[in-house]
């Protein structure tokens, strides 16, 4: 079991998106798109792992307010990039210095530029998720963010 931690864009924010790539997906048929259902930002990748205090400590750390902006490629995965104040979350979740907050869209050998901008929202909890091929993602828990009101 592949364990990860993760922030999943609220139903609105995935919504514009979607519909944003509405005309590049139709452009480009041959890519694997990633379910909407599935998109999320990665936080913290433990791979082959037992659920065991991934989650410990991230619940002192302030909801960020985040925004999907632009586009990049690597190793034919093609992501939207997220915008924000996330240093305080990285640093609690114990990233690598070059972590680069992203969510993947589409997979294949020929990716194209997305320019897109999208609404604010606020991330207000973290997700440990579990992946197993075949099965998709399970959330095994899920721990809030403190925000200003609460």
């Amino acid at each position: 079991m592949s364990l990860f931690t993760a922030l999943f864009p609220p139903a609105d924010v995935v919504a514009e998106l979607h519909d944003a790539l509405r005309p590049v997906r139709a452009a480009h048929p041959r890519l694997r798109w990633v379910d909407p259902t599935r998109w999320h930002v990665t936080v913290r990748f433990f791979g082959e792992a037992e659920p065991a205090g991934q989650l410990d400590g991230l619940d002192r750390v302030t909801a960020p307010v985040l925004r999907l902006r632009g586009s990049g490629t690597f190793r034919q995965v093609l992501w939207i990039g997220v915008d924000g104040a996330l240093d305080e979350l990285g640093a609690a979740a114990g990233v690598p210095a070059d972590w680069r907050p992203h969510l993947t869209v589409a997979r294949g050998a020929v990716l194209p530029h997305v320019g897109f901008t999208g609404r604010e929202w606020t991330a207000t909890e973290v997700a440990l998720v579990r992946s197993r091929p075949g099965e998709g993602y399970a959330v095994l828990d899920r721990v809030p963010l403190t925000t200003p009101n609460a």
